[in-house]
C-alpha cells in the first residue's frame, strides 16, 4: 500500500483500485463491498490522492463524484479539483486544465471561486507564452483572459497580479515585433522594416525597447530605396500628364525628360529617407544619451555628414 492509499480509508481503497465503480448510477450513496460512499468521502479521496499527486487515480475519484452527485455541495469544489490537478501536473495538461476551468465557469455562473478559475485560465496561456521570436497566440490569449478577471471580478484578491502579468505581456508583443522590425532590416527588406517599427512605436508606445526601435528604424531609412510601388505611380503620373497610355508612345526627347524627372524624383525621396534617419539617431542620442545604441547613432550621424554633431556630444 503506498502512503497516500494509507490514509484514505478501505471501502475507498476498494473502489479508487476496481476504478470507476458504479458510474451509471445517480443515487445519493454508491454501494462498494456491502458499504456505501458518499460525495463527502470520495471528495476527501480523491484530493488526498491529488495532495500525494497520484493525478490518475484521483481524476478517476473525482469523475466519479462528477457523474454520480452533479447535485451535491461537493460539486464544485470536485471541479475544481479536477482543472487543478491538471494545472498542477505540468504544463503538458494546460489544455485540459483549461478546459476543466473553463467547465467550471460555465457550470458555476455565480460561484464565488469563479475568479480563481478564470485567473487559472490566464495564468495557463500565460505559462505557454514563448520566446519573442516565435507565435505569440498565447501572449494575446493571455491578456484577454488576464482583462476579463479584471473586467469580471474588480474586487478579487488576484486582479493586482493579473495586471502586473498584463504589463508583462504587452512587453512581451512590443518585443515581438521589434524582433520582426530587425529581422525585415537584416534582410534588406526596408520598407516592411520602416512599417513595423512604426506601427510598434505607435501601438506599444509604454513597453517598447525605444533605444532599439529608434536605431533599427534609423537603420531602415538610412538604407530604403524607391519601392515598386513608388515608381510606378510616378511612372503612371508622368504618362498622365503627358496624355499617354505607355512609354512606347512616348518620343525620345519625352524619354529623356522622363529620365531627369525620374532621377530628381529619386534623389528628393532618398534625401527625405536619409533625413529621416538621422532624426531618428537624434532622438535616440538626445534621449539616451548613456546608451550603447546612442554610442551607434553618433556614428550613423558622423558618417552621414553630421561632423559638427559628433564634436558637439564628445565635447
Amino acid at each position: 500500500m503506498t502512503p497516500s492509499r494509507a490514509c484514505i480509508a478501505p471501502a475507498l481503497v476498494a473502489l479508487i483500485a476496481v476504478g470507476a465503480i458504479g458510474c451509471g448510477k445517480k443515487t445519493q450513496t454508491l454501494p462498494v463491498k456491502g458499504k456505501v460512499v458518499t460525495a463527502t468521502q470520495l471528495l476527501s479521496a480523491g484530493e488526498n490522492l491529488l495532495k500525494h499527486q497520484e493525478w490518475e487515480a484521483g481524476r478517476k475519484t473525482l469523475r466519479l463524484l462528477e457523474e454520480s452527485y452533479p447535485s451535491s455541495p461537493e460539486f464544485p469544489k470536485a471541479k475544481l479539483l479536477l482543472a487543478d490537478s491538471f494545472f498542477f501536473s505540468g504544463m503538458h495538461a494546460y489544455p485540459e486544465a483549461i478546459v476543466e476551468y473553463q467547465s467550471f465557469l460555465s457550470y458555476f455562473p455565480r460561484h464565488e471561486r469563479r475568479d480563481y478559475a478564470q485567473y487559472r485560465v490566464a495564468l495557463c496561456y500565460y505559462a505557454s507564452i514563448e520566446n519573442a521570436e516565435r507565435d505569440q497566440t498565447s501572449t494575446h490569449q493571455a491578456i484577454d483572459a488576464f482583462q476579463r478577471l479584471v473586467k469580471d471580478y474588480p474586487g478579487s484578491p488576484y486582479v493586482m497580479e493579473a495586471k502586473a502579468k498584463i504589463t508583462q505581456c504587452w512587453r512581451r508583443l512590443a518585443e515581438s515585433e521589434l524582433m520582426v522590425g530587425i529581422f525585415y532590416v537584416k534582410s534588406n527588406h526596408f520598407s516592411g522594416a520602416e512599417t513595423r517599427l512604426k506601427q510598434l512605436l505607435e501601438t506599444y508606445p509604454d513597453y517598447v525597447d525605444r533605444e532599439r526601435a529608434y536605431y533599427w528604424l534609423g537603420e531602415a531609412m538610412r538604407q530604403k530605396k524607391l519601392s515598386p510601388q513608388a515608381l510606378e505611380q510616378f511612372q503612371k503620373s508622368y504618362l498622365d500628364s503627358h496624355h499617354k497610355e505607355d512609354f512606347s508612345q512616348l518620343s525620345k526627347a519625352e524619354h529623356a525628360e522622363f529620365a531627369k524627372a525620374l532621377r530628381a524624383y529619386d534623389d528628393r525621396e532618398l534625401e527625405s529617407y536619409r533625413a529621416e534617419a538621422r532624426d531618428y539617431y537624434q532622438k535616440l542620442v538626445e534621449s539616451y544619451p548613456s546608451s550603447s545604441w546612442a554610442a551607434r547613432a553618433k556614428d550613423r550621424l558622423f558618417e552621414m555628414g553630421q561632423s559638427h554633431l559628433r564634436e558637439e556630444l564628445d565635447s
